[in-house]
């Protein structure tokens, strides 16, 4: 007997990988996974990372999708190059496509931070509420042990406990959510008028 399927993560952990980048943003998801499991009084937290899911010889666009299916919410760090990935432009429009399906209006199954700019977001984006960490990014590894941090953290977990009731009042697993492939976005042209 098979059994019923069922979510596997609480939340889905989308960002746009970039070298530079890519340890703040390790840090945050390890922070907020600790305090996601606080706020959820489990063992841990279950979050999709594709460092962390991905395995060696896994096909990893499937398993990115299976990631998107199997998870409740999504958490999004949100950037200009975000919009301009369309492995996180499809992460983002399933869930979209999630909400639509659900006819959820006030309140959504995407929770996202706001990494850089804002103003270069597509208007659906735009129109959402966002937690602003634009001041507590870095690409200097230092920061990570700076003050800032320390209130970059205290942010965290006010943000994961919003994204606790979210992962709480998700809708029932359905075996046909889906998972959708959308193009990037275009790079946005900046006008003369702007410099």
């Amino acid at each position: 007997m098979t059994p019923t399927p069922d979510y596997v993560y609480d939340v889905f952990f989308s960002y746009k990988r970039h070298i530079l980048t890519l340890e703040w943003t390790r840090w945050v998801h390890a922070r907020l996974r600790f305090w996601l499991t606080q706020e959820l009084a489990v063992p841990e937290a279950r979050l999709f990372m594709d460092e962390d899911c991905i395995e060696a010889s896994d096909r990893w666009p499937e398993r990115l999708k299976e990631g998107v299916r199997l998870s409740k919410c999504m958490v999004a760090v949100w950037s200009p190059l975000y919009f301009q990935s369309s492995w996180c432009v499809s992460e983002w429009e399933s869930f979209r496509e999630r909400e639509r399906r659900l006819n959820m209006k006030s309140h959504g199954l995407i929770a996202p931070m706001r990494f850089h700019d804002g103003e270069h977001f597509p208007k659906e984006a735009q129109s959402v509420q966002w937690l602003d960490v634009a001041q507590y990014t870095s690409t200097v590894p230092a920061f990570l042990t700076s003050a800032r941090a320390m209130d970059l953290e205290d942010l965290l977990k006010g943000f994961a406990r919003q994204i606790a009731r979210t992962i709480r009042d998700s809708p029932p697993f359905q075996p046909d959510w889906p998972v959708v492939d959308a193009p990037a976005h275009p790079v946005p042209r900046i006008g003369l008028a702007r410099l």
